[in-house]
């Protein structure tokens, strides 16, 4: 029991403890108190196994949200009173969390040993219509050396996180099937596998034009991706069934267009540009 409760102590987090409490031992504060970090530290007599990461979800503009993810002892796969903690979802403009047994996570512990063909979904809700970055706060213990992949389902990029910062663009709302935690690159998605397609519908690129036709149904709204999943365009076009975009800025030579239709049918292919 004793050893038991040693693993608890460096992961704990109940979901009757509210995550932004200043009377949680386990958080510390920036000295300008504007940004909460997990903190789960503890001196102990023994050393515990345990792989962490921790992920920031900002913006430009100061927004910023942190998730804590971590392999330890005493923890399983399922949900763990001792070991996972809920979003409180306190923050007006965003949310940021992993998804386990259908709960929003801002702490979730997963079961020993580590396994690297893990994976964990990942959701947020914005209030905010623009780019919004994920990127590694630290790592520790074999997350340290090991690659982290973040899983793009919108746009079918496979991010190494270890190479730096994933920015993506986001419309307002809550969005849970778009984002992957993930430790290899082998299970990345082809477009074909992530959205629908239509033998009525067309894009083609002359002149570095890319040009959209679709003959049955109206569009929706439109955007252009690198592979590295950055947004260069973006547009509404609502009651238009054909659009010319001009005017992209990038030296890839393979680019991702998606299109989203009037009647909500998603569609995105890669085209060389």
């Amino acid at each position: 029991m004793k050893k038991l409760f040693l693993s608890a102590l460096l992961f704990i987090i109940a979901a009757q403890y509210a995550v932004s409490s200043n009377s949680n031992p386990f958080l510390y504060r920036t000295p300008l108190g504007c940004k909460t970090h997990l903190n789960f530290e503890a001196e102990s007599p023994q050393e515990i196994e345990r792989h962490r990461v921790w992920l920031n979800l900002t913006n430009t503009e100061g927004l910023f949200k942190q998730v804590l993810i971590g392999y330890i002892e005493g923890a399983t796969n399922g949900w763990d009173v001792n070991y996972d903690g809920i979003s409180l979802d306190a923050n007006k403009y965003a949310d940021f969390y992993s998804i386990n047994e259908g709960k929003k996570l801002v702490i979730q512990g997963r079961a020993l040993p580590f396994d690297p063909s893990d994976t964990i979904p990942l959701g947020y809700r914005s209030a905010i219509r623009g780019n919004l970055i994920i990127s590694i706060d630290r790592t520790d213990g074999d997350l340290a050396q090991k690659d982290i992949y973040l899983q793009d389902k919108e746009t079918g990029t496979v991010h190494n996180l270890k190479n730096g910062p994933y920015t993506f663009y986001t419309n307002t709302g809550i969005f849970n099937d778009r984002f992957i935690l993930r430790y290899s690159e082998e299970s990345k998605l082809g477009v074909d596998e992530i959205v629908s397609n239509l033998s009525s519908f067309y894009i083609s690129v002359k002149d570095r034009v890319i040009t959209l036709n679709s003959e049955k149904t109206f569009l929706r709204e439109t955007a252009v991706f690198d592979l590295n999943g950055k947004l260069l365009f973006s547009s509404q076009n609502r009651g238009e069934s054909y659009v010319e975009i001009v005017g992209i800025q990038s030296n890839s030579q393979v680019l991702l267009v998606k299109a989203t239709l009037e009647d909500g049918r998603v569609i995105a292919r890669k085209v060389l540009f």
